[in-house]
């Protein structure tokens, strides 16, 4: 061993004995198994592995064990529940140290008086929803799918959607205010939270820094607790779910729903989506099992709508070609009432026909359940997406190109054994879409980690197909490639997602450059991502 070498060692070894003193030795991975393990994302892509992982407990033990990573010179990475399949917490430099975020999970307040709610970036969008809930009270969007392990931090940093988001946004949208920690250990705080006699009801105090550090996936520095907007929790909803016979029909409806703003969520199925949802999604007793529930909760109301739930059974996709979905919230009988009438005269007049609605009740009434259905293919495929983020005019369009690339490709991906879907949404006045790629190989520890044991039991022998793959990867990145000529902007950006070259104005290339080299010197805040 060089001399070079020896000293880096050397210090190596003197900052892991910084971290346990800081930490306790508990809170401190070294071992190899766990350092490959959360270095692990859901996209394939290759990286290094984590030096070591670490916990922080506190504001105060993640800002002084960033400032001694950075006096040693390691990169820091922030990870927070791992759903991340754009490589954003895979590690792109050696040493690099990976800062697991759930040890910060508590909820420090809820303002009802000033609508806000504050909690550390580790906290998952399940435990902040049910501490909400019974005080009537919500965060605008209030979750992803996979919320039972996606916490606030990451979804800021990837900038997520789907709970809430057909009226309230993305993820960075509720953001009020943020404490981040720097590249250096120092902490700035952000908004209205920032003023000495004040308190984080407003996002906007002089320029908005907060949002130099929402979208970034940890490029500017570790989200250490947000403070998030509240609105009330809506007291009355309506379902809704519609069968088209064509792609066309689906998505006019669902556009023109869109820009009404009436729906909280409205999500379509394209085929392969519902026979998926067919095979292992949605089942009787699952819709029987929140009958009791909704009843509840809606009085007479509410026995219809269970009765309707019970009754759609679990063949309520069977050989449906388009299906879309949707949930219209308001906070009387009558405003729910009057946007579910608007939505369905709008499906009937785009020639849908009217379906049980067991999905979006469902999806709603247990809205973080098991991530199996959201992460694998109902036989245990390996599951990748890659979305495209649109205005409203152009919704059409980029469905109708994903329709003819995935059929031109039919042959190869038969060939392979790959199959695909898609999932088409809107947030506010945005479409997304959301293709998906499947194909059998082997799932890994993180995957098996995250699905119920008889699952992964069943399906840990999956052999590896690297030959596939590879093939899947690159129709994925093709897809990507397409949505970036079309117009198509992305969440979680990451290390996947091209960022810098799809500007058309050099000058803001610069400025993002500037800003992280002002904040950043060094480049140790999660290197590499959005190609900074």
């Amino acid at each position: 061993m060089d001399d070079v070498a020896e000293r880096e060692e050397g210090k190596d070894a003197q900052l892991l004995d910084a971290f346990r003193q800081l930490l306790g030795p508990d809170d401190l991975l070294v071992g190899d198994v766990d350092r490959r393990f959360f270095s692990t994302d859901l996209s394939w892509r290759p990286g290094e592995t984590a030096m070591c992982v670490i916990r922080p407990r506190s504001l105060e033990q993640l800002s002084a064990c960033v400032a001694r990573a950075a006096e040693a010179g390691c990169p820091i990475v922030p990870r927070g529940g791992g759903m991340s399949y754009t490589g954003g917490y895979v590690p792109a430099r050696d040493r690099s140290i990976l800062v697991d975020m759930r040890g910060m999970d508590a909820i420090v307040e809820i303002n009802a008086d000033d609508m806000y709610v504050l909690v550390q970036a580790g906290c998952t969008w399940k435990k902040l929803h049910e501490a909400l809930s019974p005080l009537g009270l919500s965060t605008p969007y209030w979750g992803p799918l996979s919320g039972a392990y996606a916490t606030v931090g990451g979804a800021l940093s990837q900038n997520s959607l789907f709970h809430g988001s057909g009226v309230g946004g993305t993820a960075a949208e509720s953001v009020l205010g943020l404490k981040v920690v720097l590249a250096d250990g120092s902490v700035v705080t952000t908004g209205s939270w920032a003023h000495r006699h004040s308190n984080p009801f407003w996002r906007h105090f002089g320029p908005d820094i907060t949002g130099i550090f929402t979208a970034d996936n940890g490029a500017m520095g570790v989200k250490a607790v947000a403070a998030l907007r509240l609105v009330p929790a809506p007291r009355h909803t309506g379902f809704l779910s519609y069968r088209f016979g064509t792609l066309d029909a689906m998505l006019s409806a669902q556009v023109r729903i869109a820009r009404l703003g009436i729906a909280s969520e409205c999500y379509g199925f394209d085929p392969y989506y519902n026979a998926g949802f067919e095979k292992q999604g949605i089942t009787f007793e699952e819709g029987l099992s929140l009958v009791g529930k909704i009843a509840r909760k809606g009085g007479l109301k509410g026995l219809k709508q269970a009765a309707r739930v019970a009754l759609g059974g679990k063949r309520i996709l069977r050989d449906v070609p388009y299906s879309l979905h949707m949930t219209l919230d308001g906070l009387t009988e009558g405003v729910a009432a009057e946007h579910t009438d608007l939505a369905a005269e709008i499906c009937a007049e785009e020639g849908g026909t009217e379906m049980a609605n067991t999905i979006p009740t469902v999806f709603r009434n247990a809205p973080f359940g098991s991530v199996r259905t959201v992460l694998l293919g109902s036989e245990g495929e390996i599951w990748i997406p890659v979305h495209g983020y649109f205005p409203l005019s152009r919704a059409v369009d980029a469905a109708r190109a994903t329709e003819a690339f995935l059929a031109e490709r039919a042959p190869l991906m038969e060939q392979w054994g790959i199959k695909t879907s898609y999932l088409t949404c809107f947030s506010g006045p945005e479409f997304v879409i959301e293709p998906s790629f499947y194909w059998h190989d082997e799932l890994g520890p993180f995957r098996l980690s995250l699905i119920e044991p008889e699952f992964a039991d069943k399906w840990k022998d999956i052999p590896p197909n690297e030959a596939r793959r590879a093939v899947a990867l690159q129709l994925r990145d093709e897809l990507r490639d397409l949505f970036d000529r079309l117009g198509g902007l992305h969440l979680q950006i990451a290390k996947y997602y091209p960022y810098e070259p799809m500007m058309e104005d050099p000058g803001l290339a610069r400025l993002a450059g500037r800003i992280k080299a002002a904040i950043d010197p060094d480049n140790l805040m999660n290197p590499g991502c959005l190609g900074l």
